[in-house]
């Protein structure tokens, strides 16, 4: 039995993909077959009941996921092999490599749709960016919706803001952590133990996170209703905007840091 769902990469977001189309009841383990040169994680597949297969299998396959990092991709087009128009709809979750580049790196025919996933994706609270300009039908986009709602929510999105994209979820887990690290070093600072800080930082981002999650509010309201007119909070915040770049406050210094991380998916795209 040929297998319908192909994973070239079985790192951690082609971990994560997989477990969230078995959970689902989208394919079982022995649907799924997995291309990766690195043993290990073959072995690890095999074990979960998935199948280890060559570029044969994945001409009747219906889907191909390259979940592979952007600097790997020729390796792994390599290993793919030419992709048939009427062969498997490809869905790449690469960083910066565009949807053409990826046709013509598989012989130029196949039908290709961009996706940009996050890390979240292994608890299944990934939010997932489909590109909506594709040149493919309307069932292939809900395929690939179908697949990613299964390790969180999906959006669509032009595929002409990916970089954008990107930057904003694809990378923004990594700088809510980075936010995290400084803010238990700065309870650190202000005397608290280095076990009490970490607890106390952490669970308030848990908390704070689940709380905008389950009211639905924006978080501009949330923040309102904690910040007394010269009370602590406020004083927080104020030193938080003085003290950002250039004077321009947090915003600024956000959008700094997402111009850096779109220019970088930019480069990325430009091989």
């Amino acid at each position: 039995m040929q297998p319908r769902l192909v994973i070239v990469g079985f790192g951690n977001v082609g971990h994560a993909i997989v477990r969230g189309a078995i959970e689902s009841g989208i394919a079982a383990p022995s649907e799924i077959g997995v291309i990766d040169p690195e043993r290990a994680r073959v072995e690890e597949a095999r074990e979960l009941g998935m199948r280890a297969v060559t570029r044969d299998a994945i001409a009747e396959a219906e889907l191909l996921v390259l979940a592979v990092k952007p600097q790997h991709f020729p390796t792994a087009a390599e290993a793919v092999g030419r992709v048939a128009a009427e062969g498997p709809l490809v869905v790449s979750v690469m960083a910066g490599v565009r949807s053409n580049a990826i046709r013509d790196a598989l012989g130029g025919v196949a039908r290709v749709v961009r996706t940009m996933p996050n890390t979240p994706a292994a608890v299944r609270r990934a939010i997932t960016a489909v590109a909506s300009d594709a040149d493919v039908v309307e069932a292939d986009f809900q395929k690939v919706e179908q697949l990613f709602a299964s390790v969180g929510r999906t959006v669509r999105v032009p595929e002409s803001l990916f970089d954008a994209v990107t930057a904003v979820s694809g990378s923004g887990p990594a700088f809510v952590f980075r936010f995290l690290e400084a803010w238990a070093y700065a309870a650190e600072q202000v005397g608290l133990p280095q076990d009490t800080a970490r607890a106390l930082a952490r669970e308030t981002l848990i908390g704070a996170a689940t709380l905008l999650d389950a009211t639905r509010e924006e978080p501009e309201v949330l923040r309102a209703k904690v910040t007394s007119k010269g009370g602590t909070t406020a004083a927080g915040l104020a030193r938080m905007d003085d003290a950002s770049p250039r004077a321009g406050g947090l915003d600024a210094l956000m959008i700094e840091t997402m111009q850096a991380a779109r220019d970088r998916g930019t480069e990325l795209g430009r091989g």
